[in-house]
């Protein structure tokens, strides 16, 4: 049985390769699950430092409805 709330919420969204790093629970509208991949940064072809993430492409995804939202 899981017990830790992290693991439980990525359990939920049935993705063994993301982290959910929020959840946003508004009254009368869809509860919004964020989460982000665990993918191992690229690194540069020349040097071989990891990249850097400047910014995070934001994707909605839409599922079933759940907990009757």
């Amino acid at each position: 049985m899981e017990i830790d709330p992290t693991v439980m919420c990525e359990l939920l969204v049935g993705r063994g390769d993301v982290t959910v790093v929020g959840v946003d629970d508004v009254a009368d509208k869809p509860i919004r699950i964020h989460v982000e991949t665990r993918r191992l940064r690229p690194g540069c072809h020349q040097c071989g430092t990891p990249v850097v993430v400047k910014d995070r492409p934001v994707v909605e995804l839409v599922d079933l409805c759940v907990f009757g939202r």
